[in-house]
This record gives C-alpha cells, structure tokens and sequence, in this order.
C-alpha cells in the first residue's frame, strides 16, 4: 500500500517536472536591449548612467512579474 502510494507520488512528481511550463523572458530580453541602446551612447558616464537605468527597469519588471502588482 505504501509502497503503490510511493510510486504515485514520484511518478506525479516527475511527471510536473517534465511538463512545458510558459517562458518569461520578457525582462531579461527588454534588458539586453537596454544594454545594446545604452552601449551606443559615446560618454562614459551618461553610457554608465543609462546603464545602471536599465538596472532599475529590469529590477521593478522581475518585481512586477513576481508580486504581480
């Protein structure tokens, strides 16, 4: 009896594991953008300030994805 509800367990287990889950990738490809449109700016600090801005975007798009709000 145990050991069927074992069996189950682990083959429910497994089977969610391997199941397709949605891809969320929307943050992390907005920031690599981000980057590339920063890169393209000549002076160093307005670059590293443009720079540390799409830090912040990326950082409340995580915060939005996860809490939701």
């Amino acid at each position: 009896m145990v050991r069927n509800i074992l069996v189950a367990l682990v083959f429910v287990t497994s089977t969610m594991a391997l199941a397709p889950q949605r891809a969320m990738a929307g943050c992390t490809t907005d920031l690599l953008d981000c980057y590339t449109e920063a890169a393209k700016i000549d002076n160093f600090w307005y670059r590293t300030a443009a720079g540390l801005d799409c830090e912040l975007d990326y950082a409340e798009c995580v915060r939005v994805k996860i809490i939701g709000a």
